[in-house]
């Protein structure tokens, strides 16, 4: 289990000399738009002519330098995919694939925000509306508003860092979490600051913001991602079982978080978001999602707005919106749950999409999510003139 910090090639072929076949682009395409030496066209947008081989080279290095068992990124551009690459072995003598499953964490945060705002675009809720609309037995539910919930403005404290809870976290970690244990041990503390003071990641924001959804929409939480979400976003591959299960095949994860490298890949993930909103997914999914929330496709242009203007700062570098981290227009999210990495990003002004999974190996550390440094070195590969950093 991870305790957040603040919260959690195959394509280019021709420029090798190989077939088109299978490419997501073609000779013509690449010429559309005319590119300075070294680069080509992808959808209008410019991109380095060696992305793959650089993403490729990223994935393998990551593994010695972070101490990783496993590795994967993808990247694509308006929508198609330019490098997908794997490397590693999700167990000993199982090599790593880019078909794999695992526990995607924090990306359904903004899946939960989506679905706040169609509600939105539906007439159905306003994001001033008090959470003592729903749940009028919560502290402070008169001075706090779906807004603060979706950004992290609500002060209410996390759950996650609470001693207790820790403890029984690490002494059992496939025991089974309800969403009202959860909450009350956030609720029963001091507020960290005043409703809409100023950014506190509290894991009880999501479990807060999915009931109070279910509520609105008369319907269990899973089933209105999945009909809302995951369908019209064509995520396939992307499931929220109510169980630790996570489908074949899967990408097994180690965690040293306990004191002892262990398999985690089962531990039960009923600890950290609303249920109905812990899923499991792939990389391909990864990209599909984060290509489509970060254009907007389910929701009004101004509700879209809405999602991606920063409430608060996080750091010097980065705010939170509406369920994502907003860094120089880039778009992100960074889950990290019992040995298992990954960050997400979309730069809308150039289309691009990066998703970036890995797993933890002996010597690494816990504390670190080693895939963000990943994806900002492709990130910055891809787009220097809208560098991420690490702040």
């Amino acid at each position: 289990m991870r305790r957040p910090k603040t919260v959690t090639l195959m394509c280019l072929q021709l420029l090798l000399g190989a077939s088109p076949a299978g490419c997501a682009f073609t000779e013509a395409e690449s010429a559309a738009k005319s590119c300075p030496s070294g680069q080509i066209s992808q959808g209008g947008t410019c991109i380095p002519a060696d992305t793959a081989d650089f993403t490729k080279k990223q994935v393998e290095d990551s593994l010695k330098t972070y101490k990783l068992n496993a590795a994967m990124a993808g990247v694509w551009v308006d929508g198609k995919r330019i490098s997908t690459v794997a490397s590693g072995e999700s167990m000993t003598g199982v090599p790593v694939s880019t078909d794999m499953h695992f526990r995607i964490g924090s990306v359904a945060i903004p899946y939960l925000t989506t679905e706040l705002l169609k509600l939105v675009d539906e007439g159905k809720v306003e994001l001033d509306d008090k959470i003592s609309r729903w749940r009028p037995d919560l502290p402070h539910a008169d001075e706090i508003t779906m807004k603060m919930l979706a950004s992290a403005t609500s002060g209410y404290s996390d759950y996650v860092r609470d001693p207790k809870f820790l403890a029984e976290l690490y002494k059992n970690p496939f025991s089974q979490w309800s969403a009202e244990e959860r909450v009350k041990i956030s609720v029963s503390k001091p507020l960290v600051k005043p409703p809409g003071a100023g950014f506190v990641y509290s894991h009880a924001n999501w479990v807060i913001l999915g009931d109070i959804i279910s509520k609105v929409e008369k319907k269990p939480l899973a089933e209105v991602m999945r009909n809302e979400i995951l369908k019209p976003l064509g995520l396939t591959q992307t499931e929220n079982p109510s169980t630790a299960e996570i489908a074949y095949p899967v990408l097994h994860a180690f965690d040293n978080e306990r004191g002892v490298f262990e398999d985690s890949t089962y531990w039960n993930p009923s600890w950290t978001l609303a249920p109905g909103a812990i899923m499991t997914g792939t990389l391909e999914d990864l990209g599909k999602s984060v290509t489509a929330l970060g254009e907007g496709k389910l929701l009004t242009p101004e509700s879209y707005k809405e999602q991606i203007t920063p409430v608060s700062k996080v750091s010097p570098t980065a705010s939170f919106a509406l369920g994502v981290f907003v860094q120089k227009t880039w778009l992100l999210q960074n889950p990290s749950f019992a040995g298992c990495q990954a960050t997400v990003a979309y730069l809308p002004s150039k289309k691009i999409a990066i998703a970036r999974v890995a797993t933890q190996g002996t010597g690494n550390n816990a504390d670190d999510n080693s895939s963000t440094a990943v994806l900002i070195s492709i990130a910055n590969h891809m787009a220097p003139d809208t560098p991420l950093s690490g702040g």
